[in-house]
């Protein structure tokens, strides 16, 4: 069996010190290749650039999409001027994911988002976010746990009718947590799976296509020792194989 295409998408590091100060370098975490290659995937790292066609074209030749995770989404992006406590914006790197999610929609890949992911997934379908944690008057528990990337420290109530249920085989689970902007209105054709106990949503699907995710927590962080981080991207990688094979 070929194993299927996995694009993950790519951010950009300055160097700030040694020989090569000022050097730009293309990267991703190590996590998210790790996670698509244990689950049998072939993780392909697509390197930021503002030529949105070959984006696109990229996402072309590939089985699935991962988007990674990142700075905070540009609030002019979803109609909002920027609030107190909003953290570094990159809106060049917005449109290059805009550009991704649009030719895996395109293409009907499935979709895996992470973090900023599932903000970008959101506000490309017309959502928005709250700009930081202290805008949601509901929202009570620490989301920016700032230690063990690994460690679950809060628990998600999940849709026991979602596919995130089906997959992990449950309706909890105690994830990691490190992000301080949230979802706040929903975007089109998707639907809240999973939340904290003061609300904030955790994990959206889009059920009109065969698989798109997006969590707002970070599984691949949990991968090496959590069974259900896993069994998601065993799920992921699963269905990027069935759509090679259909295709």
């Amino acid at each position: 069996m070929i194993k299927p295409l996995i694009g993950v998408s790519g951010s950009m590091l300055r160097d700030s010190g040694g020989p090569y100060v000022d050097l730009w370098r293309s990267y991703v975490n190590e996590d998210y290749v790790r996670s698509v290659e244990e689950a049998g995937g072939i993780p392909v790292i697509i390197p930021f650039t503002e030529n949105l066609d070959v984006a696109k074209e990229t996402v072309r030749q590939l089985d699935g999409l991962l988007l990674s995770g990142g700075h905070d989404i540009y609030p002019l992006h979803y109609g909002e001027e920027p609030l107190q406590g909003i953290g570094d914006v990159w809106p060049e790197r917005d449109q290059f994911d805009f550009a991704l999610l649009e030719a895996a929609e395109e293409k009907e890949i499935p979709i895996f988002a992470i973090c900023r992911g599932a903000q970008i997934l959101n506000v490309y379908r017309g959502g928005t976010l709250y700009q930081d944690v202290k805008y949601d008057t509901n929202c009570t528990i620490k989301h920016s746990q700032n230690q063990t990337p690994a460690l679950g420290t809060h628990t998600i109530h999940i849709d026991q009718n979602s596919k995130l249920s089906t997959i992990i085989n449950s309706t909890e689970w105690i994830t990691n947590s490190h992000h301080h902007q949230t979802i706040k209105n929903i975007g089109e054709s998707l639907t809240v799976v999973a939340h904290t106990t003061d609300g904030t949503v955790e994990a959206l699907e889009d059920q009109t296509r065969t698989w798109c995710i997006a969590t707002q927590f970070h599984p691949e962080m949990m991968h090496k020792g959590d069974a259900n981080a896993k069994k998601l991207f065993t799920s992921f990688v699963n269905a990027t194989i069935s759509y090679k094979e259909e295709h």
